[in-house]
């Protein structure tokens, strides 16, 4: 897989640190166990079992749910900025009738 910028700086400094085999082995049990996050492009979608060309289209997608996501929030913020419409109290003037029973039609 391949490793992000962060991920070779890691790699890098624990060859130094252990030697070539052991620091490797011991970047991969970290990352494995989960106590270094961010280092394989595909770290995200991996623990959802997507990989290879199934990536790029579900990136796509989560970049652009991010995108409307980004833009709802821009318009509830704007909403909220509107002044309210006054409303006016209820009265038997403006309310419907309330018909509960219709009438009921005789045949002549």
């Amino acid at each position: 897989m391949p490793l992000t910028e962060k991920g070779q700086k890691i790699l890098a400094s624990m060859k130094k640190q252990y030697g070539p085999e052991k620091g490797e082995e011991v970047f991969y049990r970290s990352k494995n166990a989960g106590k270094i996050t961010g280092v394989d492009r595909e770290d995200d979608f991996q623990h959802m079992g997507f990989s290879g060309e199934h990536v790029e289209p579900i990136q796509k997608l989560v970049s652009e749910c991010d995108a409307l996501s980004r833009r709802l929030d821009a318009f509830e913020g704007r909403q909220h900025q509107r002044k309210p419409v006054e409303v006016k109290p209820r009265t038997k003037d403006n309310m419907q009738p309330s018909n509960r029973h219709p009438k009921e039609v005789k045949n002549i």
